[in-house]
């Protein structure tokens, strides 16, 4: 968790931590957390959840897509 990261993103994560160790799996490590996190969500990745919470909280995202990232996004839609 960083400081730079909303309520929202902070609550998300905590929730999975709770959750997981309630039901006794301690050993899940944090990225697939955020992985399974996102797809519940309905998300590709936590990069695009992460950023969707980010801007629900009026946040800039924390780092800008190169422009061919972003022509590439387009071309996907």
């Amino acid at each position: 968790m960083t400081p730079t990261d909303p309520p929202a993103v902070l609550e998300v994560k905590r929730a999975m931590s709770q959750l997981l160790r309630a039901q006794g799996h301690s050993e899940v490590g944090h990225v697939t957390c955020l992985h399974e996190l996102s797809l519940q969500a309905g998300f590709e990745n936590w990069q695009a959840y992460s950023a969707s919470l980010r801007t629900a909280a009026g946040l800039p995202p924390k780092r800008q897509l190169t422009r061919s990232a972003q022509q590439s996004r387009l071309e996907r839609a």
